[in-house]
């Protein structure tokens, strides 16, 4: 019998031998003679897995001697037979068949247009009873793992567990971060009692085994990799201060970790700089433990992808994750565009963005699930019309509420304490004490940024008559909207001189910039042109960029503010500022005047002073912006153009004398700006869609290059993970 004819219908057969001996694997299918000795011993012909049941030795033959079988060599006559590619040793104790439970792999929340809907429904033919619609239809349940889903083996897994459980040996530098944020930032979106509880209950691990000193044990390590495995369910009993004890302590889960760890890093970049920093001999060690932290986060993101089914620490930590990873890296790199469409996707996974979903739950888990949902559609908008790429988080496909406007410790207080707060809200919802609170600017952000989604729908629109028309009334509703909302979260010029706290102060003008830069949106799609004779656009340009650089005059020390102004400058003063860098360059051309309420003088101060700020970010620690971190080349970039354009208004025949016809700058001047080593990507953009490019040749005429400062230009490369 040759091997050929060994096969039926595609499939082996069993040879002589085998139907004699009736050798078989632990699969039950035949597996011959024949077939080990020509090296295939290791597996059956159905199945990847290795063999179970022990194989008979050369001793126990009676041989008296025990060695491996050699590999026959391939026939000359028939070159296909054979193993071509031998299958890959696993580790000692890692079975190739290792995978996790199937029930990972749920798809989570399906809509009402979903297969679910179509399937026939458990209802009696002519009962008159309606169906509840199923919000998830899953594969049949089974005790079968999905081995050919399962990327990650047995020992790859245990070191990424390890990997993260390591950084706990800096719990105590972790836990003041913790605290730091949740007391003093204005912009958090969990509840801050949920996180304190949670890296309060996880010290008890870190004392049991010692992490300060030593590293994870294989015991610890398999017990939070088994606790991450187990679904996470809670009744609709439970309380706040009682969360912690499903995903920490004894019960520590990788997605709080990723989470906790995020929201660490965040708090060291933003420049809370612990104990163990404040000795000058640990100053260097300060961006290796944030690269670290963010590194171990992410490393958190895979292990609960392949070993958890979605739940709302999940979404805490994508979230957390994504916030931190656009710090590190920019909006304009790749890691950030990938962490919003993931924290997307586990979002609809859940179900999240349906009202319904909210209201199963516990109050205080409901208004945390509206905080970071309204969050997310927030961080898709500001990252969609910074990149000019489409959104992944519509309001079309939603119909949950805004959170209402209630403080962390009412939200996961006592019950009661809870219920006389809601009663206490306005009929919109707002608080009636005029508070300050987390949710406030939460609230303020999706209100506007609802505006913002409907804007972006037109960015790729021919304009006519019926478009304009509707741009307008995006207009006339954006204005409304902000005379309707409570006055004391208006922002206001004098704030600053009044007994208004720094950082209430900074978050309100991050929400006013927020909810005018839509208008900014509106007047470029307009496109009235030349720009000089367009004052809605011209006003509402240097009402941008001057409240941006009102952020430098902030003298609170408690509080690093340099990274947040450079993030202003980029989302929003970098584009108004080259609105009135064109409207500037275009007016000593033609000779055009500006409109009467509209200053020159004021545009070319303004400029000046964004200038300054571009290049001190290259110096200052905490400004993203110093050599080789993400917005470095930006700034240089912005920089120098403005410069150019200054300098062309201000003393052209100095920038003749400096540019020779024709001569090519690089980086300098012109054109040729764009063709610097490391700075391509700029080419043939346009900023938001929108055409905004302050380019110009050698000679000092204008050409629009097509510049997009929404893209905040090419992402720096780094090595942090993706």
């Amino acid at each position: 019998m040759n091997e050929n004819s060994s096969r039926r219908n595609g499939k082996p057969a069993s040879c002589e031998p085998c139907r004699l001996n009736k050798t078989k694997c632990d699969h039950g299918h035949p597996k011959c003679d024949r077939c080990r000795q020509r090296g295939i011993e290791e597996r059956c012909f159905y199945h990847p897995a290795p063999l179970t049941k022990p194989r008979h030795t050369a001793a126990e033959s009676g041989t008296g001697e025990s060695r491996p079988l050699r590999r026959k060599r391939r026939s000359k006559q028939n070159p296909d037979s054979g193993v071509v590619f031998a299958p890959p040793s696993p580790a000692r104790g890692d079975k190739l068949a290792d995978a996790v439970a199937a029930d990972v792999y749920h798809p989570g929340f399906l809509g009402p247009g979903s297969y679910a809907v179509l399937l026939p429904q458990d209802v009696e033919p002519g009962s008159g009873g309606r169906c509840e619609r199923e919000e998830s239809v899953a594969s049949e349940r089974s005790d079968r793992e999905l081995t050919h889903q399962h990327t990650l083996s047995k020992s790859m897994r245990y070191q990424m567990a390890s990997d993260v459980l390591s950084t706990l040996r800096h719990y105590n530098s972790i836990r003041e971060l913790i605290l730091w944020y949740n007391t003093s930032n204005e912009a958090g979106v969990i509840p801050a009692q949920l996180q304190i509880d949670a890296i309060n209950a996880l010290e008890s691990v870190v004392d049991k085994h010692d992490l300060r000193h030593k590293s994870p044990g294989p015991e610890l390590i398999a017990q939070v990799l088994e606790s991450t495995a187990r679904p996470f369910i809670f009744s609709q009993s439970l309380e706040a201060h009682d969360f912690h004890i499903l995903h920490s302590g004894e019960n520590l889960r990788f997605e709080i970790l990723g989470c906790l760890l995020a929201t660490a890093g965040r708090s060291l970049t933003y420049g809370f700089s612990p104990d163990m920093f404040n000795n000058p001999e640990n100053r260097g060690m300060q961006s290796r433990f944030t690269d670290e932290l963010l590194r171990a986060s992410t490393t958190c993101l895979f292990l609960t992808t392949m070993l958890a089914t979605v739940n709302d620490i999940t979404i805490w930590m994508y979230y957390e994750n994504y916030l931190f990873t656009g710090t590190m890296c920019g909006y304009a790199g790749p890691p950030a565009w990938r962490r919003i469409g993931e924290l997307s996707t586990q979002i609809y996974a859940l179900g999240i963005h349906q009202e319904k979903k909210c209201a199963n739950a516990p109050t205080w888990l409901a208004e945390t699930r509206r905080r970071i949902f309204c969050s997310s559609y927030n961080q898709d908008k500001s990252i969609s019309t910074f990149l000019g790429r489409p959104i992944r988080i519509s309001k079309r496909h939603t119909d949950i509420s805004l959170p209402l406007d209630l403080a962390d410790d009412e939200v996961t207080g006592d019950q009661a304490a809870l219920e006389l707060a809601i009663q206490a809200l306005d009929p919109e919802g707002w608080n009636t004490k005029e508070r300050w609170l987390r949710a406030s600017w939460m609230r303020l952000r999706h209100i506007s940024l609802r505006f913002r989604e409907e804007i972006l729908e037109f960015s790729f629109i021919k304009m006519d008559g019926n478009v304009e028309a509707q741009l307008l009334d995006i207009s006339q509703r954006i204005r409304t909207s902000w005379e309707t909302l409570p006055k004391h979260m208006r922002y206001w010029k004098t704030c600053w001189e009044e007994d208004v706290p720094a950082m209430v102060c900074l978050m309100l003008i991050v929400v006013h910039l927020t909810h005018w830069y839509s208008e900014f949106m509106i007047q470029k799609l307009l496109d009235y042109t030349p720009l000089t004779l367009n004052p809605a656009l011209l006003r509402v340009s240097v009402d941008l960029l001057s409240n941006t650089l009102t952020l430098g005059t902030i003298r609170d020390r408690s509080y690093d503010v340099h990274r947040d102004m450079l993030q202003c400058m980029l989302l929003f003063g970098v584009p108004a500022a080259s609105a009135l860098a064109t409207a500037l360059r275009e007016q000593h051309y033609n000779g055009q005047q500006f409109p009467t309420d509209v200053s020159r003088a004021e545009i070319i101060r303004l400029l000046s002073v964004l200038i300054s700020h571009l290049d001190a970010a290259a110096h200052i620690e905490n400004s993203g912006a110093r050599q080789g971190e993400a917005n470095y080349n930006l700034c240089r970039k912005a920089s120098k153009i403005f410069t150019r354009v200054i300098d062309t208004v201000l003393d052209p025949k100095a920038v003749e004398e400096i540019t020779p016809a024709g001569d090519a700058l690089g980086l300098d001047l012109g054109l040729d700006l764009f063709s610097g080593p490391g700075l391509d990507g700029f080419e043939g953009m346009e900023f938001l869609g929108l055409g905004m490019g302050l380019g110009m040749n050698g000679n000092g005429n204008g050409i629009d290059a097509g510049v997009d400062w929404g893209a905040l230009g090419p992402w720096n490369t780094w090595g942090g993970p993706v």
